[in-house]
C-alpha cells in the first residue's frame, strides 16, 4: 500500500514539475514575441530615418526623386521592409519553439502521471494477490 502511494506521489511531483516547465516555456514564448515586436518597431523607425536621410540628400543635391534616385530610394524602402519582416518571422519562430516545448512538457507530465497510476495499481493489485495466496 505504501509503495502504491509513493508511486502516485512521485507521478504527481513529476507532473507538477512538467507543468511548471510548461508555464515557463509559455512565458518565454510571450517574451520572445514581445521582444520581436519591439525589435521590429525599432527597425522600422531606423529604416524610416535612413530613407528620410536619402530623400533629404537627394533633394539637397538637386537630383530630384525620379529615375535612378527614385529607384534607389525605393530599393532602400524594400530592403528595410524585408529586414522588418525577417525580425517578425524570427520572433514568431522563437515563440513557436517555446510553445511547442511547453506542449511537450505538458504531455510528458501527463504521461508521467498516467504511468505512476498504472504502477500504483499494479503494486496495489500485486500486494492484494499475495494476501489472498499467503
Amino acid at each position: 500500500m505504501i509503495a502504491a502511494a509513493a508511486a502516485i506521489y512521485g507521478g504527481v511531483q513529476k507532473k507538477k514539475a512538467a507543468d511548471a516547465n510548461a508555464r515557463m516555456m509559455d512565458t518565454e514564448g510571450s517574451l520572445a514575441a514581445a521582444q520581436g515586436y519591439s525589435a521590429e518597431a525599432n527597425e522600422r523607425r531606423q529604416g524610416a530615418m535612413a530613407i528620410g536621410k536619402e530623400v533629404a540628400g537627394a533633394g539637397q543635391a538637386g537630383a530630384g526623386y525620379g529615375g535612378s534616385v527614385g529607384r534607389a530610394i525605393g530599393q532602400s524602402a524594400q530592403n528595410a521592409e524585408l529586414n522588418d519582416l525577417n525580425i517578425r518571422y524570427k520572433a514568431g519562430l522563437q515563440k513557436w519553439s517555446y510553445l511547442t516545448q511547453a506542449g511537450f512538457d505538458r504531455q510528458e507530465g501527463n504521461a508521467q502521471m498516467t504511468s505512476s497510476l498504472f504502477r500504483a495499481g499494479s503494486t496495489f493489485l500485486g500486494g492484494q494477490s499475495t494476501n489472498y495466496l499467503g
